[in-house]
């Protein structure tokens, strides 16, 4: 009885012990305070790191939080997504509806390709580095789309102009140098880009070879980013978060919607083509154009502006064309003639499409001292994480879309 009595006792006393232990929290380095690096890798799909080699990502997971996947909005493009997670907003809120835009009024195209995103124009809203600027925060960001422009009246203090050239490492070395500035010139808030594993995606198809190979290599610089932190020992001081703007899936040649089987192009712009085609009917074919599409193809949905369905946010925006377009996940709209005379047309991947799919889902890690350790997530919206941004460098968020709440169980009590 004194040996089950005794036993009891260092049981109950160790017990107690446990209770009144904290998880361990790095110290918080002298002359610093909370910053945050927000990394995007263009493309990856939610479930590329279970198939690829990710020893950074995997750690992230192991030590703050990976979710199941992040959600995008609609459409699940590029410009759009990334706009949506630095803004809390939706695409017809903060004017990048898409990766190529028009406005009939004056006759200018917003395009990657012909410097549009550098004017300011184009975008409504408040980026996450502009919230940070005005309340005395300096951000800087290599390279994230709409960083170029100023918004609001605002730039961050350090930014670069796009140049997909620039060697992956030179990018983190320079966020590296970022923090070793004095504390009156360093940024809270940095941001890094890389636009790989997307372009893999797009020639070679999901889950091929080349695609994880191409996350592999941004993988090793994200440990090339936390080697730099530690060598620092500022992990008490930095958070990372990873993200990408989108997922892929698979394209077929044998998966084709063809407009010019139902309309005749001469009767329409299409501004934007797949997997949501912005169509523009000329003068007096609105109503003709509309009639031979809906229902033409059992893979394609029709819709007038302003009747696009509420799940989708994509109404309140003059720069949406009178007819949208969504093709079905795979699917692609097309026309025959250019089908015909390009052998390559679906057959890699793509992105776009209605954000229920999983395969538009992309990626969230979390570390640092504001998030909780080893926690796994359930899937996320992406406009929910300006908020949690906010949150983090301990600044009041502009008006937004997202939700507090929905990203309160991520941070450390």
């Amino acid at each position: 009885m004194k040996i089950f009595k005794l036993s009891f006792v260092i049981i109950l006393l160790g017990w107690m012990t446990s209770c009144s232990v904290k998880p361990t929290v790095t110290p918080m380095p002298e002359g610093y305070e909370q910053t945050l690096i927000l990394v995007s890798f263009d493309g990856c799909r939610h479930d590329y790191p279970d198939s690829a080699y990710t020893p950074a990502l995997d750690e992230m997971a192991e030590n703050g939080i990976k979710a199941s996947g992040l959600k995008t909005v609609f459409p699940s493009k590029t410009f759009p997504n990334h706009l949506s997670i630095v803004t809390g907003l939706y695409p017809e809120h903060h004017g990048i509806i898409s990766n190529k835009i028009y406005n009939a009024q004056t006759d200018e195209w917003y395009k990657l390709s012909n410097g549009a995103p550098k004017q300011s124009k184009w975008y409504h809203g408040e980026p996450i580095w502009v919230t940070a600027e005005k309340n005395g925060i300096k951000a800087a960001t290599f390279f994230w789309p709409g960083s170029e422009a100023e918004i609001a009246g605002h730039r961050p203090s350090y930014w670069k102009p796009y140049n997909g050239r620039v060697p992956y490492k030179d990018r983190v070395a320079q966020a590296l140098k970022w923090l070793d500035l004095p504390k009156a010139e360093r940024p809270r808030f940095i941001s890094l880009y890389f636009d790989e594993p997307d372009h893999s995606g797009h020639k070679y198809g999901p889950q091929s070879p080349e695609s994880l190979r191409a996350l592999e290599r941004v993988d090793s610089q994200l440990a090339m980013l936390w080697t730099g932190i530690k060598e620092r020992k500022l992990e008490g001081a930095v958070n990372v978060i990873v993200v990408s703007d989108h997922g892929m899936t698979q394209l077929s040649r044998d998966s084709m919607i063809f407009l010019d089987d139902y309309i005749n192009m001469n009767d329409v712009q299409v501004i934007d083509w797949s997997p949501v085609s912005a169509i523009r009917p000329l003068p007096g074919y609105e109503d003709a154009v509309y009639t031979a599409l809906k229902n033409a193809h059992p893979h394609m949905q029709i819709y007038r502006k302003g009747e696009v369905p509420e799940k989708y946010h994509y109404n309140a925006n003059e720069f949406i064309q009178p007819i949208v377009a969504i093709a079905d996940l795979h699917w692609t709209i097309g026309q025959r003639s250019y089908f015909n005379s390009h052998p390559n047309v679906a057959t890699g991947g793509t992105h776009g499409f209605d954000p229920d799919y999983t395969d538009m889902n992309g990626i969230f890690y979390a570390q640092g001292p504001a998030f909780k350790k080893g926690y796994h997530a359930p899937l996320i919206q992406n406009i929910h994480l300006y908020d949690l941004m906010c949150r983090v460098l301990d600044i009041d968020p502009a008006q937004n879309d997202g939700d507090a709440g929905k990203t309160l169980e991520l941070m450390r009590k």
